[in-house]
C-alpha cells in the first residue's frame, strides 16, 4: 500500500525542464528578420526549444544550458534576451486569441439563446413543426459552437499560455 501511496506522491511533483542546446554555429540563432533593438530568435530555434520542452508539465519551469564555443561573452545577453523576446510576442498573441475565443463564445452563446426563444415564438404564433425545428437546429449549433470554443479550443490555448510564460521566465546558462 505504501508503494501505491508513494507512486501517486511521485506523480503529483512537477520536475523542473533542464534543456540542453549545443550551439556549433551561431549565424543562425537571431532571425535575420528580428530589429537590431529587439531581438529574436529564428523560427528553428524556436521549434527546437518548443519540441523540448513538450517531454515537461506545462507548468515545470524551463532552464536551457546552452553549449558552445561559438557564442561569446558579448552575445550571450543577447541571445538570452532574443530568447525571451521572441516568447513575449508568442504569449501575446496566445493572449488575444484566448480573448478572441472567449468573445466568440460569449456572442454565439447570445445569438443560441435567442434563436431558443425565437423557437418558442415560432412555435407558439405559427404552428409549424418544420420551421420550429430549423430554428430549434440553429439555436443548438450555436451553443454547441459557444461550447466548443471556450471549453474545448480554449484550454488548449491556456495551456499553451502557461508553457509560453514558462519560457518568458527562462532561465538561460551559457556553458
Amino acid at each position: 500500500m505504501q508503494t501505491a501511496k508513494h507512486k501517486i506522491m511521485k506523480k503529483k511533483t512537477i520536475k523542473n525542464a533542464e534543456i540542453t542546446l549545443s550551439i556549433n554555429d551561431d549565424s543562425d540563432f537571431l532571425s535575420k528578420y528580428s530589429p537590431s533593438d529587439k531581438p529574436v530568435i529564428s523560427s528553428e530555434v524556436a521549434e527546437f526549444l518548443e519540441n523540448a520542452a513538450r517531454e515537461f508539465h506545462p507548468k515545470a519551469e524551463i532552464k536551457l544550458t546552452v553549449k558552445g564555443d561559438c557564442v561569446d561573452d558579448k552575445e550571450k545577453p543577447i541571445y538570452a534576451e532574443a530568447i525571451k523576446n521572441y516568447f513575449v510576442l508568442k504569449h501575446c498573441e496566445t493572449e488575444r486569441d484566448i480573448r478572441r475565443k472567449t468573445f466568440i463564445s460569449i456572442i454565439f452563446t447570445i445569438i443560441g439563446v435567442i434563436a431558443l426563444a425565437a423557437m418558442f415564438l415560432v412555435d407558439g404564433i405559427f404552428k409549424n413543426e418544420i420551421w420550429t425545428e430549423c430554428v430549434d437546429i440553429f439555436a443548438w449549433v450555436f451553443i454547441w459552437e459557444a461550447v466548443d470554443q471556450f471549453f474545448i479550443e480554449r484550454s488548449g490555448l491556456l495551456m499553451r499560455r502557461k508553457r509560453l510564460e514558462n519560457f518568458v521566465n527562462i532561465t538561460v546558462e551559457f556553458i
